[in-house]
């Protein structure tokens, strides 16, 4: 079953557990988060850091959620997964069995999250926020979230439902990358900000190591 879906419960959990403190959760965070697969992190160098964005090209039905799950996978911190499609359906066994810890991800949908969820993003309890295809994103709003993402030391995914380009995007973003899974099942990224290297290929297995 999913960990939380109505906003209530993602606040009521921030403010009784505050996942221990904000000094402690600051000990135990990385500055650099890793995916867990050598080539990808190098890929990436130290972009994927507290206080970023990383914005994602990954149209619908192409499996390309599984690259920035690797990161959430990795690090186990307390994260949020707010997704604004209505179309879009999380099956959280499945994430399960691609070793996300559940007891440390929640999932809430919101078409504004900005407007809906702000205490998401001026309290620090959520290390990693993934904004899933947000249908009501404003440049104030980005840049209110990336002004609070340096504060709080918060890493930010924007997942969004088609292929990036270069005059197409968020400007605020660290990195903006195209991810998806081609027909002979690799996984293919495509860098359009932040990278020298223009594209990397993934073997499906290399991907799902550790699913089990």
């Amino acid at each position: 079953m999913m960990s939380a879906r109505l906003s209530s419960s993602v606040f009521e959990y921030a403010l009784s557990r505050q996942l221990r403190s904000a000094r402690q959760l600051a000990e135990t965070q990385p500055n650099v988060f890793s995916s867990g697969i050598d080539v990808l992190d190098e890929a990436f160098a130290d972009t994927v850091r507290a206080g970023q964005i990383i914005e994602w090209g990954i149209p619908r039905g192409r499996n390309g959620r599984r690259i920035p799950l690797l990161f959430l996978r990795e690090q186990a911190l307390p994260a949020v997964w707010v997704y604004g499609d209505p179309e879009l359906h999380i099956y959280a066994p499945a994430w399960a069995s691609f070793g996300i810890d559940l007891q440390k991800l929640f999932y809430i949908r919101s078409e504004q999250p900005v407007q809906q969820l702000r205490p998401l993003f001026v309290d620090d309890s959520f290390k990693i926020i993934v904004l899933d295809a947000p249908r009501k994103l404003s440049r104030g709003d980005i840049a209110f979230i990336s002004q609070q993402a340096r504060y709080n030391r918060q890493l930010v995914f924007i997942i969004r439902h088609y292929f990036l380009s270069a005059g197409r995007g968020t400007a605020q973003a660290a990195m903006r990358v195209n991810c998806w899974q081609n027909a002979q099942g690799d996984y293919q990224l495509h860098f359009i900000k932040g990278k020298q290297i223009s594209a990397l290929s993934l073997q499906p297995e290399v991907v799902l190591h550790d699913e089990h």
